[in-house]
Parts: structure tokens; C-alpha cells; sequence
């Protein structure tokens, strides 16, 4: 979906959820927007990256959410919400790999990209359910276009929404719609209460938000002027300035970092202040995958499907 549906998506929760505290909703805001940092951009070390389809699975996924948790939970919530809108989206819009880079590649499907169901290979226990279907994958974008010579079951989700029609205008114009009522209309005392914890709110806290915001804008303009896909090809002749904007970008967010550091610490002080209960999760998450892995596929029953 668009960085706009995004990024009011990702207020609009964090306003009617955590309103009370505003540094708090306009964190869920920009942490929506970072996911996105993983297209086709120059700054991106992948020099094959259009085979490998490293958008929609470097930055979107559990590992990443993790360590924005770290962070702030906040911030970790709205790239979970980013995360989950594209997984709305479809085969053509490329989906989301939830866990990259821990598995990327089905070795093969159980229905080829027509449909037609392949021959079982006894020695595989999980299979992909289908293929991508070329005939969709083609009409991607160019930054997401796989090669189209043979289809390939990568492990996304899969939604049912088009990128830019229905489903995301719908996002975008209900989220401001839910930020507009959430200010605008009273309470039943006729009071407007969320008006006044904004006009309440320490005008350092809005200073710093913005600042985040061109931080992260600023790496998306940089990453835009050499896009290697080339879809905004009006752009290129500024192409001299992506380095010096990058650096700009970055000593923006480092800046941003500095100055929410005792926020930022005193969260990850507590995320990690737990260590026995972080490392029970680590062995038990793929101890019950392997026991539900063996039950579905024990006694000749047909291997489990993905």
C-alpha cells in the first residue's frame, strides 16, 4: 500500500489508542512509514535484487518489528501495521515475507502456477500451497517483478487487495476520517477532550516528531532520486544530490535518536530485562513448528502445506 495509507493508518490507531499521551500515537505514525525503506533503492546492497525480491521482505518482518520493539513498542507497533496492510495485498503487489530472512523459499508447490497438482516428493513434509502464477506476477511493478521465465513459491502472504485501488483509498480516507472524529467530536459532556490533551501536549514533543519525519522523509526523497526500477524517471536528473541528502537523512535520525535516547533506553532496558523469558521463547517457537510438522504429516498422511 502507499506510504499515505501507511502513515495515517498508523496515526489513526495510535491516536484512538494512546491519544491520552500524543508522543506516544505520532511514534506509532512514523514507525508505519519505515518498512518501506527496503525498496529498490540505491542505498539497498543487493545486487540481485529483482531475483531475490528483497522489498516486502528485508524490513517486513518478525525480526524487524522485534528490534523496533527494543526501541520503543510504539514505533514497533506501526511497523507491525505497515506489515499487516501488505499482507491485504496480492500475488501482483508481491505480499509479505513475515519471516525473512529465517525461510524465503518453498522448494515446491503442491498446485503448479495453473492450478494442476504436482507429483508428492516423499522426502519434502512441508510444501507451498501454489506457485506464483507469471500471468499476475508480470503486471507488478517494475522493482517487483520476479523472473518470469518459471514461477516461484516464495514464502509470502497473500491478500486479496490491489495496491492503489479500493481497499487503500478506503485505508487512507478512513483513517483521517477516524483522526478527524477523534478531535473533532465532543464527548457526551459536549467537551472536546481530545482537542484539549493536543492543545495540552508540550509543543517539544511536536518538534521532535517532526523532526523524525523529515528524518525518514528524507531517506525515502534520497532513495527515490536513483531508484534502480527507474519508476520515476523525472527524478534522475537530481540523482547528484542522493548521497549528500542520504547523509542528511541519517545525521536527521541519528539527531532524532540522541534526543529520544532516555525514552528510547528506558524501553530497551525493559524488553531486555527479562533474558530467560526471551530465550525460552527463541527454543520453544521452533520446537512446537517441528512437533506440528511431525503430527501432520505422521502415519502416511500428505505432507502439510504452507
Amino acid at each position: 500500500m502507499d506510504l499515505p495509507t501507511h502513515f495515517f493508518f498508523g496515526l489513526a490507531i495510535g491516536f484512538v489508542f494512546f491519544g491520552h499521551q500524543p508522543e506516544f500515537a505520532l511514534l506509532v505514525g512514523i514507525g508505519a512509514l519505515l518498512p518501506d525503506l527496503d525498496r529498490e533503492y540505491w542505498f539497498i546492497p543487493a545486487k540481485t535484487y529483482a531475483a531475490e525480491q528483497r522489498h516486502r521482505a528485508l524490513f517486513h518482518n518478525v525480526v524487524v518489528i522485534a528490534i523496533s520493539f527494543v526501541v520503543s513498542p510504539f514505533l514497533s507497533l506501526g511497523v507491525f501495521l505497515h506489515v499487516l496492510q501488505d499482507s491485504f495485498t496480492t500475488v501482483k503487489d508481491r505480499g509479505v515475507e513475515w519471516f525473512y530472512p529465517f525461510t524465503r523459499l518453498a522448494k515446491r508447490g503442491r498446485y503448479d502456477a495453473n492450478g494442476d497438482e504436482q507429483a508428492i516428493d516423499p522426502k519434502e513434509k512441508v510444501y507451498f500451497y501454489q506457485e506464483d502464477p507469471p500471468g499476475l506476477v508480470k503486471y507488478a511493478d517494475a522493482d517487483l517483478q520476479e523472473t518470469l521465465d518459471k514461477p516461484i513459491p516464495w514464502r509470502r502472504v497473500y491478500g486479496f487487495a490491489l495496491n492503489g485501488q479500493l481497499l487503500d483509498r478506503g485505508f487512507l480516507f478512513g483513517s483521517i476520517a477516524v483522526l478527524l472524529v477523534w478531535v473533532l467530536v465532543p464527548d457526551s459532556s459536549g467537551t472536546l477532550v481530545n482537542l484539549s490533551v493536543l492543545r495540552g501536549t508540550q509543543i517539544h514533543t511536536y518538534e521532535l516528531w517532526v523532526l523524525g519525519l523529515v528524518a525518514v522523509g528524507t531517506l525515502f526523497f534520497a532513495g527515490e532520486l536513483d531508484r534502480r526500477d527507474r519508476v520515476r524517471p523525472t527524478l534522475e536528473r537530481f540523482k547528484v544530490a542522493k548521497i549528500p541528502l542520504f547523509a542528511l537523512g541519517l545525521a536527521l535520525f541519528s539527531g532524532w535518536i540522541c534526543l529520544e535516547e532516555n525514552s528510547f533506553v528506558s524501553n530497551a532496558l525493559v524488553a531486555v530485562s527479562q533474558p530467560l523469558q526471551i530465550a525460552a521463547v527463541a527454543v520453544l517457537i521452533p520446537v512446537i513448528s517441528f512437533i506440528l510438522v511431525r503430527e501432520q504429516t505422521k502415519k502416511g498422511r500428505q505432507p502439510a502445506t504452507i
